[in-house]
């Protein structure tokens, strides 16, 4: 497609350059100096020789001479416009025995006469200083000198010398050139890279959305065979990924569920035991197992289900969850700047935000957070007054069903789900939490949230 566009280019520039070259011809034609030249042979041929110096003398100005000479001028194969010149003078010179003409088209300085390489006594009083307004025009065109040369019969040769001013390097014939080139070629590749990108961009975002945890519609597949055959692999993923995840949480709310009739049933047994801290220690422990088994289907349901991202503002979001706490008497506080609007899922960010802050309460008695706004994430910071976590055991915390309490009882030190969940929240945002411990005491869990 590039090699196409350029040859549409260089066909433009060829008319561009033909035409050009037959606007200068045209000009010449046009102008005076093969009139001149065709009345100065008449002249000279009709008066007698001697009358030939008085004659060339008049003819001459500031931008052209004449003169008559013996020597005949050196031969040189004329160009194609040199050639066109010269059959066009030689057409008006018809009806005088003259040969055939010679014409030499040749570059002169700036301001340089057409006379000045030209030899034989030349009258050089027409040779004016050109005005500055010469100066300042002449600086956007190119002077080339005009040679006209036409035998005579008797042997003697006319020569006529005339600057002329054509259009410079920079021209318009330059300038169409690289406009035509660049504007086809860029027009092009604007048109090609957008069609090949457009599919690209839609399977990065869809990509992205995916990775958020985000319910994401099969991609059409189009553009290049590559680009679809990657969009038909990734759908090809999402379902499997899909069908996957299905799968595992249905086996999980399965088992849990199923659980539950054992244990009822175990716990109507256990009532029947006469030893009184036999039967309160089972019932114990089957109450333990049910909060699991509640606990699993809980996580089960919340993974499952499927929430539309809105923008919030987020201060707004943890003011809401922090209310909750504060009507059951907990010693949270908030701090932040301004509002933040961030794109979530406000009732799942709300769940991960609520386990930071029972944790807080659970080991540190209070819970003190702060918001802040980075060029590109959002910092949601948790700050407690516990005791902290061993730093080669931050991993893990975020394990499910991992308790680093050493009593083993629910009421203190929970079933081990809350950071688990709180990690798959925020990492389905496209974020990271970080656990770190604060001196003297304390933990601080730590939200990175991308605003995009």
């Amino acid at each position: 497609m590039l090699v196409a566009a350029l040859a549409v280019a260089q066909i433009g520039l060829i008319f561009v350059l033909h035409g050009q070259q037959d606007n200068v011809i045209d000009d010449i034609v046009h102008g005076q100096a093969l009139n001149q030249t065709v009345t100065l042979a008449k002249l000279v041929i009709s008066h007698r020789a001697d009358d030939s110096k008085v004659l060339t003398d008049a003819f001459g100005s500031r931008q052209s001479c004449a003169a008559v000479t013996a020597d005949a001028p050196v031969k040189h194969e004329m160009s194609a416009p040199e050639q066109e010149l010269a059959g066009i003078l030689k057409r008006q010179l018809h009806g005088l025995q003259t040969g055939f003409p010679i014409v030499t088209i040749e570059p002169l300085q700036q301001f340089e006469h057409a006379c000045e390489r030209h030899g034989g006594d030349i009258d050089r009083s027409h040779f004016d200083e050109p005005s500055q307004q010469d100066r300042i025009g002449a600086d956007r065109f190119r002077i080339v000198a005009l040679s006209l040369m036409v035998p005579f019969p008797d042997g003697r040769w006319l020569v006529t010398r005339t600057a002329i001013t054509v259009p410079g390097a920079w021209n318009w014939a330059a300038f169409l050139s690289f406009l035509f080139s660049s504007l086809a070629v860029t027009a092009v590749v604007i048109l090609a890279v957008r069609s090949q990108t457009t599919s690209l961009r839609a399977l990065a975002d869809a990509s992205e959305r995916l990775g958020r945890g985000e319910e994401v519609q099969p991609l059409v597949p189009n553009g290049p065979s590559e680009v679809s055959s990657t969009i038909r692999a990734f759908n090809t993923m999402q379902e499997r990924l899909g069908l996957f995840m299905r799968d595992r949480l249905r086996l999980l709310a399965s088992i849990s569920h199923d659980l539950r009739t054992p244990l009822t049933t175990l716990r109507l047994k256990a009532e029947l035991i006469d030893d009184e801290a036999t039967r309160d220690d089972l019932v114990a422990t089957i109450e333990e197992l049910t909060i699991i088994c509640e606990a699993t289907l809980a996580f089960t349901r919340a993974e499952a289900t499927t929430e539309t991202t809105s923008v919030v503002n987020v201060v707004e979001l943890v003011e809401q969850v922090l209310d909750e706490f504060r009507m059951g008497k907990g010693d949270v506080s908030l701090t932040a700047s301004a509002a933040i609007q961030l794109p979530c899922r406000p009732v799942a960010l709300k769940r991960a935000i609520r386990n930071l802050v029972e944790n807080a309460l659970r080991y540190g008695e209070r819970a003190s957070l702060s918001l802040h706004r980075d060029q590109d994430f959002i910092r949601i910071i948790v700050d407690d007054s516990g005791p902290g976590i061993p730093a080669d055991r931050m991993d893990d915390a975020f394990q499910p069903f991992v308790r680093l309490e050493p009593s083993r009882s629910t009421e203190t030190g929970g079933i081990g789900l809350g950071l688990s969940i709180a990690r798959s929240i925020v990492q389905a945002h496209g974020g990271t939490i970080l656990l770190s411990n604060l001196e003297p005491i304390g933990l601080r869990a730590e939200i990175h949230l991308p605003v995009q």
